[in-house]
């Protein structure tokens, strides 16, 4: 359909006489549910092209991205780009902090499963901590949060009888309450490690102690040791070799869907190894 703006106008002429001085006093009749509906309807429609062709006919073109450091979404990229600055740690040289944040953990091991991230910018695991009160606004009354967390991530890897606590390192931040939740969420949807279950394959590697229940987590299964989940069992018939397999098949799908992103960030010898590069 051709754009008439002689048509245009004389119709917004039109409606400006139909409104009311104020919208937000008018005295409106009460409507029916019915008409009610159609009329909000025909409003938002309305609404939306005259939006979209205001932008149009605007000969200064609005800008491709709008930096807002109050998003959620915007703060949590800086956030966790930031984090990747971070000199990384090994998990076995953590010592006591105030704090609350985000973290990752990498693998430095040859554990089989993990050749696709050994040594990488690719976490193993991503998580936050949540401050001890939501409203703290100094690191010591956020508590010892973050160190806390990574100090139970350690605990379930030193108990597991097939890993070596040495072969892992983290990066952490410290940030101030509130924005922990935006930089997990870009670094799980970036990175997509395999053990956080949103994105990746595994799940189980943040359980505390879940006497309660008989099913025994992913973790568990690939990573026996921890005492609280001896006597628990496989009700899917999980077993390490299949989780192994779906860990390596993971990669392999990821690649072959965006190959430019994910072949530079895996370990090379593996990316060798699968694709004959």
């Amino acid at each position: 359909m051709t754009f008439d703006p002689d048509k245009l106008s004389r119709a917004l002429r039109a409606l400006r006489a139909a409104l009311p001085g104020d919208p937000r006093k008018a005295d409106v009749p009460k409507l029916g549910k019915a008409q009610a509906g159609n009329l909000l309807q025909a409003i938002a429609f309305a609404v939306e092209r005259l939006e979209g062709l205001s932008e149009r006919l605007d000969p200064i073109r609005p800008p491709a991205f709008v930096l807002d450091p109050t998003d959620p979404k915007t703060t949590g990229m800086l956030i966790g780009k930031l984090l990747e600055e971070v000199a990384p740690l090994g998990l076995d040289k953590l010592d006591m902090f105030y704090g609350s944040g985000v973290y990752a953990i990498y693998y430095l091991g040859d554990f089989p499963a993990y050749q696709a991230i050994r040594g990488t910018l690719c976490p193993i695991y991503v998580g936050k901590a949540d401050p001890a009160n939501p409203k703290a606004k100094t690191p010591k009354e956020q508590g010892p949060r973050l160190c806390g967390r990574l100090q139970e991530h350690a605990k379930s890897i030193r108990n597991a009888r097939n890993l070596r606590l040495a072969d892992f390192a983290c990066r952490y931040l410290v940030i101030q309450s509130g924005w922990q939740k935006g930089a997990e969420e870009y670094l799980i949807h970036t990175y997509q490690p395999v053990w956080n279950i949103e994105v990746g394959v595994c799940s189980g590697i943040g359980k505390h102690g879940d006497t309660a229940r008989t099913e025994r987590s992913d973790w568990d299964i690939l990573h026996p040791g921890r005492p609280w989940a001896d006597g628990q069992t496989s009700r899917s018939g999980q077993t390490p070799q299949k989780l192994s397999a779906a860990i390596d098949a993971n990669f392999v799908e990821l690649c072959d869907g965006e190959p430019d992103r994910w072949l530079p960030l895996l370990n090379q010898e593996w990316v060798k190894a699968r694709f004959k590069r």
